[in-house]
């Protein structure tokens, strides 16, 4: 049999970078070091649609079996490849693994099609199935994996144990999924040191098992040599639910780590460090950590079993800051017993630290295979399992709050997180550019340093001090002169305008300019997770508001989309006259900002 493992194309492709496919790059390595002829393909890096791709890989291969992974958010890319696969041959055999296979497997089978699943860790589980597979024989009795029988009927078989010796793995196949391109793109490589989390927060699943496991010290540092030497890295991430437990672990990897000179962040919580081990952590190359917050109410944190409390969340937070580590975490709302004073007590704690630590707020997700994702479909909330993994696994109201305060809640949190979390100090526009990239020179928020980027002027930008390393947030329109009147010029006196993006060019216009606050400005989106929510006490409506309202203007705001916006306005929409774009323009007193007309 011929294997193709494939890296399904991330849906956000052209937006942000898409994160490397480590769990399937293990599961090749396996393979292959087994002997299985296997072949791979990163979808991320190949031109073209993906049915001609798979078409031409598995006629030019002569493929008889793919193999593609991911979570349950990931399950219209994976629908994707599928599809394409069946409909270039129904008889290839079809194979999926990760946390979408893991964490509820019948109803992802159901929704996937798909022959077989993998559940849990795929090492082990690829190369027995392969054998079989190879040799004709059942694999009724191999542990770990759910198929579909001759009727459609589904089997699950009995559960594999998790692999409790992660130094027998072998290392990843890097070359296989183009990890060279992907740390060139992202400046960064990844090593996973650990599997699983000691902890069982309502949140959250497991997909690589239930114990917490950890790879040796030796091990981790034979795979960090490989890489440093292969892709000339100069920053790791590693990639961990959790990397460590035991102070003793922390601070023998910042002794090793420190000869390398490279660049590190890490997932640690906050009741496991103290100024000391903070102290070693920068001084061998700690960059960041990945701090697991999720909320400042002590009564929320353990209906979470966080097993952590608001104190050890400040003390953690002010020895980072003072060592000079960055902080990455979240603050998570609508847990079961959330309330609004609970929310309220989070928010503060998050108003205290803005300017300060990187906490960004979301909305607690039900995803399959956590408790609250039981909780939910136990309660009717979710009533649909395989709807709700169609929909790509929405937020839903699990808590204490009514219908209407949940979603103003929603409102408040993605009005909130717009805000510049830990802004510079100060920052000079040195030169502007035709394309309207600016030069810019920015003073380090704690450190007061002077460092200098380049940045487009309608973006806003996060930014490593040079000398202590924290980050800074960098808007030019901070400086930006503001002119009422220069705006209102340019746009139509009378009728209603269409604001068209929902995110951080329209929240910045609106602290600046009380024109846009008129209710003949509609704001709009696309994103039907945002339509009915209000930020700056604009509601989201949807694009087709603008036949209902007979909009004959629009601005696009959301600049990263916005020759598929006007395109979709062209063919949708006609009563829209004219559409325009936010610009700037260069005057004696500085940048003013302005609209024109698109394409002119």
């Amino acid at each position: 049999m011929k294997y193709l493992l494939i890296m399904p194309r991330d849906a956000s492709r052209g937006t942000s970078l898409s994160i490397f496919p480590i769990g399937l790059a293990y599961v090749s390595s396996s393979m292959k070091n087994a002997g299985h002829d296997v072949y791979t393909v990163n979808l991320e890096y190949q031109e073209g649609d993906i049915f001609s791709i798979l078409q031409e890989l598995i006629r030019q291969l002569s493929i008889d079996v793919i193999c593609t992974s991911g979570l349950s958010l990931d399950y219209k890319k994976i629908l994707d490849v599928l599809e394409s696969v069946r409909k270039h041959d129904p008889s290839i055999i079809t194979v999926v693994g990760g946390g979408i296979i893991s964490s509820d497997p019948v109803t992802a089978m159901r929704v996937l099609n798909a022959d077989i699943g993998i559940i849990g860790q795929g090492e082990i589980t690829m190369c027995e199935l392969a054998h079989a597979l190879d040799t004709g024989s059942s694999y009724s009795d191999i542990p770990g994996i759910i198929y579909r029988e001759k009727d459609d009927t589904l089997t699950i078989t009995s559960q594999r144990e998790e692999i409790s010796d992660l130094d027998c793995i072998s290392f990843p196949d890097f070359d296989g999924f183009h990890y060279a391109k992907w740390t060139e793109c992202s400046g960064y490589g990844v090593v996973t040191c650990s599997r699983s989390c000691p902890l069982a927060c309502t949140f959250c699943f497991h997909p690589s098992g239930q114990k917490y496991r950890q790879r040796s010290l030796y091990n981790i540092f034979k795979e960090i040599d490989y890489q440093v030497e292969h892709f000339r890295l100069k920053e790791i991430s590693l990639i961990d639910e959790l990397f460590a437990t035991k102070r003793d672990r922390v601070m023998e990897f910042c002794r090793r780590i420190k000869p390398y000179n490279l660049s590190w962040s890490l997932c640690l919580r906050v009741c496991d460090v103290d100024v000391e081990m903070l102290v070693e952590m920068k001084k061998s190359g700690c960059r960041s950590i990945s701090y697991g917050l999720e909320s400042a109410d002590d009564s929320i944190l353990k209906s979470m079993r966080k097993g952590i409390t608001v104190d050890q969340i400040e003390r953690a937070l002010n020895n980072t800051y003072e060592a000079n580590i960055n902080v990455f975490s979240n603050f998570i709302f609508g847990d079961i017993n959330e309330t609004p004073a609970t929310v309220s007590n989070t928010i503060h704690f998050w108003e205290k630290h803005l300017g300060r630590d990187y906490i960004n707020l979301d909305l607690i997700s039900s995803y399959p295979g956590t408790y609250l994702y039981k909780y939910a479909c136990d309660a009717g909330i979710i009533s649909d399992k395989e709807q709700f993994l169609k929909d790509g696994c929405p937020v839903v109201n699990v808590s204490k709050l009514s219908n209407e305060e949940y979603l103003d809640l929603q409102s408040l949190i993605t009005e909130l997180r717009l805000k510049p979390h830990v802004a510079c100090r100060s920052l000079r526009v040195l030169d502007v550019r035709s394309n309207g990239n600016c030069s810019i020179e920015f003073e380090c928020r704690k450190c007061g340093e002077v460092n200098y980027t380049d940045l487009f002027f309608w973006y806003n930008g996060i930014y490593t001090c040079s000398s202590c390393g924290l980050l800074n947030g960098v808007d030019p329109i901070e400086i930006a002169q503001c002119r009422e009147d220069v705006m209102s010029s340019v746009l139509p006196a009378t009728g209603n305008i269409g604001l068209w993006g929902a995110g951080g060019i329209y929240y910045k216009l609106m602290q600046k300019y009380s024109l846009f606050t008129s209710e003949r400005y509609l704001l709009i989106d696309a994103d039907k997770r945002l339509q009915g929510m209000s930020i700056c006490n604009k509601k989201i409506y949807s694009p087709d508001e603008i036949a209902a309202n007979n909009v004959q203007a629009v601005i696009i705001m959301a600049l990263s989309r916005k020759d598929e916006i006007y395109d979709t306005i062209c063919k949708k929409y006609p009563s829209v006259e004219r559409i325009f774009v936010p610009v700037f323009d260069i005057q004696n007193e500085g940048l003013v900002p302005s609209m024109r007309l698109f394409g002119s």
